[in-house]
């Protein structure tokens, strides 16, 4: 019982720490101690863990037992503690529960929330564990982009890593050199074998428990209108100075506002802090579009394609600056891409579509945008470019069809008909 309380006010410690009242505290311990079976002997499995690794400590300690027997035990202790949350907590798909009141309550978890659990039972039974920000999982390309995503490091009696990730694999690690495996690049730790044989996160930063708290802020913020985000993304940045994505999440924010010279001084904060994060290259690509700033877009586009290659809203935008700037055959270059990598995306045919009637290539038009409004059937701007499409190659029956189907979609628009067809 001596040990269970010891654990249980840890827990509880930590719950609070993490800015949650003393109700989700209660909750999770109530949680924990529930695990237990017959092989347990009536011990709950949190309690059995910490006398068992304590017990392995001390006897460590007095050399009854080599370093490579402790740590042994630490590797099963991590894993059956990971496997038991694992089970416990079912995968969130929509990943929503990042809040650990909603986590205790619906037991289930993302990512983040996977690492506040690791996090809270690893440190209260002793172990050294710290948050990851990770921003290249273990497949390459394979974060969707903007999303962030969280993990732990272990660190072991002989100094070795463990890393645990529940939301990804789930990777509970083979025990590996931090040094030996990773290069230091600024504060990102990148893996060195682009094979990874050992299946771990492949880029990330290492923070601790302020951090940890600023992702909880940060997820806030997503949730929130502009306003209410910027305040979340800026106790984020209190907590976190160098929290790079709460620097593009506010940029975001400010852009809503209209706020752009903000949005775009965010944006190179966060780039400063993090040089390869596609997603913000694209989103001050796209204020530079605003501020006819068409060259530097270009090269915003540019550097989030080439750290994430499937990054179909990125050619597409950059095909849309060519397309405008009357550079047809490198916009529809660029359409194609965007379309190798989704072969589902609607503004891709419709503006590879609209390039083709610049170059006066009817029939490959009326292809493409017969297929942008299969994928959005009120599509508007597609039917109205497919009317133009038909009305240029004489066939002003499927033209009126299509404007009349524009002026359904938009009762509002000023559209003659008759004079869009002498147009034509």
């Amino acid at each position: 019982m001596k040990q269970k309380s010891k654990i249980a006010s840890n827990i509880t410690q930590l719950v609070k720490e993490l800015t949650y009242p003393e109700d989700v505290a209660e909750k999770l311990v109530q949680i924990v101690y529930g695990w237990l079976d017959e092989t347990s002997k009536g011990k709950p499995f949190i309690d059995l863990w910490a006398d068992v690794l304590q017990s392995m400590k001390k006897r460590y300690d007095r050399k009854e037992v080599p370093l490579e027997k402790l740590v042994e035990i630490e590797q099963i202790v991590i894993r059956n503690m990971s496997v038991m949350i694992k089970k416990e907590f079912e995968f969130d798909k929509e990943e929503k529960c990042f809040d650990l009141a909603d986590v205790v309550k619906y037991k289930q978890a993302q990512c983040l929330s996977y690492t506040i659990l690791v996090y809270i039972l690893g440190i209260s039974m002793g172990f050294l564990v710290s948050p990851l920000i990770v921003t290249e999982i273990v497949l390459a390309d394979e974060l969707p982009i903007g999303r962030g995503h969280n993990a732990c490091l272990f660190k072991l009696a002989d100094g070795r890593m463990m890393m645990v990730d529940l939301a990804v694999g789930p990777i509970i690690s083979q025990p590996f050199n931090l040094e030996e495996t990773f290069i230091k690049k600024g504060d990102h730790w990148e893996l060195i074998d682009d094979q990874n044989p050992l299946l771990l996160n492949r880029r990330f930063t290492i923070t601790d428990q302020d951090s940890l708290v600023a992702c909880i802020y940060l997820n806030k913020g997503k949730l929130a209108g502009p306003e209410e985000a910027i305040q979340h993304y800026d106790h984020a940045l209190k907590l976190n100075p160098g929290y790079s994505e709460a620097f593009s999440n506010k940029g975001i924010a400010c852009e809503k506002l209209g706020r752009l010279d903000e949005a775009v001084s965010c944006y190179d904060k966060a780039l400063e802090l993090n040089p390869k994060d596609s997603r913000t290259y694209y989103n001050r690509g796209g204020v530079k579009v605003l501020r006819k700033e068409y060259n530097q877009a270009v090269n915003d586009y540019n550097q989030a394609v080439s750290y994430h290659k499937k990054f179909p809203e990125a050619y597409l935008n950059r095909g849309v600056i060519y397309g405008n700037l009357g550079n047809y055959e490198e916009a529809i270059f660029e359409y194609n891409k965007a379309l190798e990598l989704h072969p589902d995306y609607g503004k891709a045919y419709f503006h590879r579509g609209t390039t083709f009637i610049s170059l006066q290539s009817y029939a490959e038009a009326i292809a493409d945008l017969t297929r942008a409004i299969e994928i959005v059937p009120d599509f508007a701007e597609a039917y109205y470019n497919r009317a133009v499409a038909y009305n240029n190659i004489g066939e002003t029956s499927k033209a009126v069809e299509d404007f009349a189907k524009v002026k359904k979609l938009y009762p509002e628009l000023d559209m003659n008909i008759d004079n869009l067809l002498k147009e034509g």
